[in-house]
Parts: structure tokens; C-alpha cells; sequence
């Protein structure tokens, strides 16, 4: 899935969800989590990065991106699993162009060469087996859509597990 050396610290571009669209996900990732023992994360989609020490000027080009996007509708394709632990169990998504064009966007923009895009979205971090992953999306809730609002910000750190988002910036398409 994603061919570079892994960066496991430094800061992301994540597309994030209404709560209405959401919500039902949200509650199975909590329940998958709590079965597989995975480390507790907000639902998110990551878009681009990582940059190494963003400052004021990033938030500002941020914000600046978030006026010229409208929310864009996440069609989802189904339950994929792999054996890495970041991408272990997750949603499928259907590419469209409106998420290729806001993804593009922040790249150019932050000059990030990001060709091994594969967007989706997680519900468990971890190296559960894959019989056990399968049992824990068994009753999962068909979601076939939701829709990315807003764009954050967020540092991560892979090794001690810990994702704290720093802004987040709503997405609304401007008129100007």
C-alpha cells in the first residue's frame, strides 16, 4: 500500500467528518478497538504529509485551502484489511475526483510529491490476526457514504501512539 519509508513522527493533513455521516462509524471503530485492543484515534482520512515542523504560515495556507473547497462526499466501497499495522482494518474508499482535487491542492501547496496515494479510512491500528479481524466487522453496519468537512492539521507520533489534532479548518467553497 504505501511503497516510501515510513515517517512514524511529524504532521499530517487529515480530512475529517461531519458528525451526522459519521456517527455510525465512529461507534463501530470504538467497538472494533475495544475488541482488538487498538490504540484509540479519530475517525479521519489522511489527504497529505507529513510536514516536518509546520508553523503559522502552514495553518494560514490551510485556512486559505478550506475556502476553496466545498464538503466532498465519501463514497465507501466496503471492508479492506492488510497485515501493517497502520493500515490493519479499514473502510474502502471510491476515489472521486473532488477528493484527487483537494489532495492535489495541499500537495502542491505544501510541495509534497505523494504519488502512492491510497485513501481510506481506518478502524483499527494493530496486528490482530485476520480471522479475529474478520469476526470483529462481521455485524458491522453497512455506511455507504460521508462527508469530509473540514481539514485538520495534526501531529503524530506512531511510536507512542499518540494523534492530537493542532487546527482544523472547515471546508466552505467561497463565491469569490
Amino acid at each position: 500500500m504505501n511503497y516510501k519509508r515510513r515517517i512514524s513522527k511529524g504532521f499530517w493533513v487529515w480530512g475529517q467528518f461531519d458528525s451526522v455521516t459519521s456517527a455510525d462509524i465512529i461507534k463501530q471503530q470504538q467497538e472494533i478497538n475495544n475488541t482488538l485492543k487498538g490504540p484509540k484515534f479519530d475517525l479521519h482520512l489522511t489527504l497529505s504529509g507529513p510536514l516536518l515542523d509546520p508553523d503559522d504560515t502552514h495553518k494560514k495556507r490551510l485556512s486559505e485551502l478550506s475556502n476553496l473547497f466545498a464538503p466532498v462526499k465519501i463514497n465507501l466501497d466496503g471492508v479492506g484489511m492488510t497485515d501493517e499495522f497502520f493500515q490493519s482494518l479499514f473502510l474502502n474508499i471510491k476515489e472521486n475526483s473532488n477528493l484527487l482535487d483537494l489532495k492535489t491542492k495541499i500537495d502542491d501547496v505544501f510541495q509534497l510529491d505523494n504519488k502512492n496515494y491510497f485513501p481510506h479510512i481506518s478502524l483499527y491500528y494493530g496486528n490482530a490476526k485476520k480471522d479475529l479481524k474478520t469476526e470483529s466487522v462481521r455485524n458491522i453496519k453497512k455506511t455507504n457514504e460521508v462527508i469530509l468537512d473540514k481539514i485538520s492539521l495534526v501531529s503524530v507520533d506512531e511510536t507512542i501512539q499518540s494523534w492530537k489534532v493542532i487546527e482544523s479548518f472547515s471546508l466552505f467553497e467561497s463565491n469569490q
